[in-house]
């Protein structure tokens, strides 16, 4: 089972977007969501989100940031969810990842 997770840094980086960003706030702070605590300085979360991916390959990223999903697919094994065209999309894991080469 999937359990929905948010790190503290991405929760700060909503609060700063301010009035226009208040539903993905609202969401984010949904109890259902689990809360990552951050340890580094700063409310970056596009690099705290890549940091966290390179270290434990066990998370599926929900973005529509072109730039965190470009610096994402350099990261072998890692799938992306957006939305695209009012649906869902999830890229699939690069051929190469977890199996052999022949």
């Amino acid at each position: 089972m999937c359990i929905p997770v948010i790190t503290d840094c991405v929760l700060a980086e909503l609060e700063k977007l301010g009035p226009k960003y208040r539903i993905a706030l609202r969401i984010a702070r949904d109890p259902r969501f689990e809360r990552l605590p951050c340890t580094h300085k700063g409310t970056y979360a596009d690099d705290c989100i890549v940091q966290r991916v390179t270290q434990h390959r066990c998370y599926i990223v929900a973005t529509c940031d072109r730039d965190l999903k470009r610096r994402l697919r350099k990261i072998p094994g890692i799938p992306i969810m957006y939305i695209s065209s009012h649906k869902y999309t999830i890229e699939r894991l690069p051929e190469a990842y977890g199996a052999p080469k022949t």
